[in-house]
Order: C-alpha cells, then structure tokens, then sequence
C-alpha cells in the first residue's frame, strides 16, 4: 500500500492544496513549536510497511519504483541510511531516512529531533541490521538569506539546549544562528562552550569539530594567533578534512607555504564519492576553487610560477564568476617568463 502523507503546520500558499493533486493526504497539525510533535503526527496516520520522510524543503533525485521495490521487498533490515546533502554546496553523509513503520519508533525533541536512538532500540531488540542505499535528498532550505529561518530556530534551540545542555550539534546551530542574526560575541560564547564540552566531556566526539573549526574561522578572520586551538583541533580530529583546510589556511597566513602546500593537495586528491560512509558533510569548495586557490599561494610564493598559474587556471575553472583567479594566473604566467634575476 503506498501512502504520501503531508502534515501542515500552518502553511499560507498553496502547498497543501497542490500536495492533494498529487494524491497526498494533507492533515493539518497546528505548529506547536516542536517538531517532533508534527513528524509524530503523521507517523500515527500512515498505514505502510515502511516509512521515507521528507522535509518541505528536501528533494529526492529521481529513482525508479523498481530500485526502491528492490531495496525493500522481503529486507530483513529495521531501516536504511540514505544520502542526505545538506545544502547545494555541500557533499552528502547518510542519515537516518527509511525505516519500518513500528510504533516503537518515534522522533524526540523540539528542534534538531532524533529518531535514531528509537531505530537503534527496535534493532537491538529484535536483532535486525541497519542497511545503506543511495536514494539521495538534497536539502535546499539553507539556500539563500536564512533570517526568518533563524529567527524561528533560537527559542526552539535554547528550549531544546535546556534539556540537552551538552548536545554539540545544537550548540554549533545556536552559534551559526546567532552569527547570521548579527550577534557575534554570544555566537563565540556557543562555540567556547561546545569545544570546552569536547574537551572536558566528549573527547573526539566527531560533532565537536564543527565547532572548533569555526572558533578558529572566526578567531582567524579577527586576527587572533590560533595556532595553539588549530594544533589541538589537529590532535582531536586528524582525519576531519575541514580541520586540514584550516589548518592550511592558518599556515599560509604565517608564511608556512612549504607545511600548507600538501595540506591543499590531500584535499585536491580526496575520492569524493568515499565521504558518505567516513564522516560528514563539508563544503564542496574544499575539495576544489579554495584548494586550488591555497595551493596556487603556496606554489607562487616558493617560486614555483608556472605550477601557480596552473592552480589559479584550476581555481578560475571551479569559479568563473571570480575575475581575480585569471588575473592571478596572468601575474605567475609573466613571473615564470621573467628571467631569473627579475623573478622578485
């Protein structure tokens, strides 16, 4: 039996009725300021074998009924983690998207809500296994200016942070939120407290590396000396591949181009398609324009020219719309044309 259930907290345009053209059961749901209490509510209504949840502001990348048919038909797992893409600009991770539909297995919490201890519960009890597949969702509502949006999330994080005040991913969405409504000092707050949590409660928690990495963003931009939190950063988190990039960015500011240059080219090397499975989600400028352009730096201050304005060409390919990458490549074009003695 196949079921689209659409629950509506409170929509003003014509979403709901749309959402019925195509065969949804709409259910109106009165936003309460929790978000479990609304993926709840239509948890209760549905009817199905299994459950995929969408937000309003996610997109499926189209797949066949038969993939999905396949997945399913006679699978002994209690639920699959599929690829979820945070925002357009970034790499996906797995999530917790698909499971059976069991009333044991409801979501928790106001905002940043957790179905995952629930999954884990039924698996363990029955033991059933937790499978993957590559059904991907991409999520577009961090797309563009965030203001309402984060006027809406700070009371729910700071309720939802009073009965969870040692939950870090909150803690770093509180801190992002506060940012982007212009409050940078208790911004800084949030993240200070998220990374003394790290240090003092969850050491390598792999959460907290959204927050150090940003401490050091924001400290770095201000023009703090960070090279004592970038060291610790490294020591907790070797293998977060937004703590390389700091940390190379960090040593070309103090004219370490030789150290940074194989921090930019592990970045440039990473196989992008192995990063679900090993960890989170990172800006895909990363792996591509801000690398190249680190590693045009690096190569241009050793003297290395004609390496440097094939970086930057590499950059000005990843980002036509910046004219300062060819502009830059033309500088390192004449540098390496210049004889020797004037290449200074």
């Amino acid at each position: 039996m196949d079921e689209i259930i659409v629950v509506d907290t409170g929509s003003t345009d014509g979403s709901a009725e749309i959402a019925r053209e195509h065969g949804a059961i709409v259910y109106e749901h009165p936003w309460t300021g929790d978000f479990a209490a609304a993926r709840n509510a239509g948890l209760e209504r549905t009817a199905c074998e299994w459950i995929l949840y969408i937000d309003a502001d996610e997109r499926l990348d189209p797949v066949g009924r038969e993939t999905v048919e396949a997945l399913l038909e006679g699978a002994s797992e209690v639920a699959f983690r599929i690829l979820l893409r945070p925002d357009s600009g970034s790499t996906p991770y797995r999530e917790y998207r698909i499971w059976r539909n069991d009333p044991r297995i409801r979501f928790e919490g106001v905002i940043h809500e957790k179905v995952v201890p629930a999954i884990h519960r039924v698996a363990h009890e029955e033991g059933r296994a937790i499978g993957v597949a590559d059904l991907l969702l991409t999520h577009v509502g961090y797309d563009g200016d965030q203001t309402h949006k984060h006027l809406r999330n700070l009371p729910l994080l700071r309720r939802q942070l009073e009965a969870e005040p040692d939950n870090l991913f909150n803690l770093h969405h509180l801190a992002r939120v506060l940012e982007g409504l212009g409050e940078p000092d208790e911004a800084e707050e949030a993240l200070v407290r998220a990374v003394e949590l790290v240090r003092t409660k969850r050491p390598g928690d792999p959460l907290g590396s959204l927050a150090i990495a940003d401490l050091i963003r924001v400290r770095h931009f201000r023009g703090e000396d960070v090279g004592e939190l970038v060291e610790e950063a490294v020591r907790l988190y070797p293998d977060n591949l937004l703590i390389v990039f700091r940390e190379g960015r960090y040593l070309v500011d103090h004219g370490r181009h030789e150290e940074a240059l194989p921090r930019f080219e592990r970045l440039l090397a990473v196989d992008l398609a192995t990063l679900p499975d090993a960890g989170p989600a990172y800006g895909m400028a990363i792996f591509g324009e801000l690398s190249h352009e680190g590693r045009a730096v690096c190569l241009f201050r050793l003297g290395r020219y004609a390496e440097a304005a094939e970086a930057w060409g590499n950059a000005a390919s990843a980002a036509p719309g910046d004219p300062s990458y060819a502009a830059k490549r033309q500088l390192a074009l004449a540098r390496a044309a210049a004889p020797a003695a004037l290449r200074r």
